[in-house]
């Protein structure tokens, strides 16, 4: 089994999130299949390009976000 991409692992939290709702790092994190530092570290990246909002332990994805989405 090989490893997934960061382009991949970032692909798997966006579609998590593209259902509009704020989601927790654990919840990411089983959905996504992957641990929550990984998830933690990716959604600080990607809050750094405006595709998710972090408060506190919520995420959430912006408009901006499901653009990049789309790109994926």
């Amino acid at each position: 089994m090989s490893k997934r991409t960061i382009q991949e692992v970032r692909k798997v939290i966006l579609e998590v999130l593209s259902d509009g709702k704020e989601h927790a790092y654990g919840d990411i994190e089983r959905k996504a299949n992957t641990n929550w530092q990984t998830v933690r570290d990716h959604c600080k990246d990607l809050e750094l390009f405006g595709a998710v909002v972090i408060a506190g332990n919520k995420v959430k994805i912006t408009k901006q976000g499901r653009e990049i989405l789309k790109k994926l």
